[in-house]
C-alpha cells in the first residue's frame, strides 16, 4: 500500500502535467495575445501622451497669444484715453478763452448800452433776443447738417445701387465715374434709394 500511494500520486502529477500540457499552447497563445494588447495599449498610450503635450503645447501658446492682445488692447485703451484727456483739456482752456472774451464783449456791450442811455431792461432784453437769435442759428445749422449727410447717404446708396446694377448687365462699375463722397455716416442701406 504504501507503495501504491506514491504510483497514485505520480498518476495524479502525471494527469495535472497532462492537461497542462494539453492547454500549454491555448496559454502561450493567451500570452502572446495579452502581449500585443500591452504593446497596442502602451502605444495608444504613448500616442495619448504626445497629444496631450502638443495640445498642452498649443494652449501655452494660445494664452500667450491671449495675453499679448489684452495687453495691446490695454495699451491702445490707455493711449485712447491719454488723447481724450489731451483734447478735453485744450477745449476747456478753449472754452474759458471763449467765455473769458463772452463776458468781455458783454460788459462792453452793457457799457456802451448804459452810454446811450438804456435801461437796465432794455439792455436785458436785448441780450435775451441775442441769445435767441444765436440758437435760432445753431438750430438751423443742426438742420443743414443733418439734411447734408441725409444728402450725402441718398447719393452714396443711388451710387452703390448703379454699381450694383452694372456689374448686374456685365458692365464695369468704373464705367459710371462716380465716386461716393466721403462722410462720417455707415454703408448700411437707408432705405432711401430702392434697388
Amino acid at each position: 500500500m504504501q507503495f501504491q500511494e506514491p504510483l497514485t500520486q505520480a498518476k495524479h502529477e502525471a494527469e495535472v502535467l497532462k492537461k497542462s500540457v494539453a492547454t500549454f499552447d491555448k496559454d502561450r497563445m493567451a500570452l502572446r495575445n495579452a502581449r500585443g494588447c500591452l504593446k497596442d495599449l502602451k502605444n495608444k498610450n504613448e500616442t495619448i501622451k504626445n497629444e496631450r503635450e502638443a495640445l498642452d503645447k498649443q494652449f501655452k501658446s494660445v494664452e500667450q497669444q491671449k495675453e499679448s492682445m489684452y495687453k495691446k488692447f490695454e495699451q491702445a485703451i490707455a493711449q485712447l484715453r491719454s488723447r481724450a484727456d489731451y483734447k478735453n483739456e485744450k477745449l476747456e482752456e478753449k472754452l474759458a478763452v471763449f467765455e473769458g472774451e463772452l463776458e468781455k464783449k458783454e460788459l462792453t456791450f452793457r457799457e456802451l448800452a448804459q452810454r446811450c442811455g438804456l435801461a437796465q431792461d432794455q439792455v436785458d432784453d436785448i441780450c435775451k433776443k441775442m441769445e435767441e437769435a444765436i440758437e435760432a442759428k445753431n438750430s438751423i445749422l443742426r438742420n443743414l447738417k443733418y439734411s447734408l449727410a441725409h444728402a450725402i447717404k441718398a447719393y452714396n446708396d443711388a451710387i452703390r445701387v448703379y454699381e450694383a446694377k452694372l456689374v448686374e448687365f456685365g458692365i464695369p462699375a468704373e464705367e459710371l465715374g462716380l465716386e461716393p463722397l466721403v462722410t462720417n455716416t455707415s454703408t448700411m442701406p437707408a432705405g432711401l434709394v430702392a434697388a
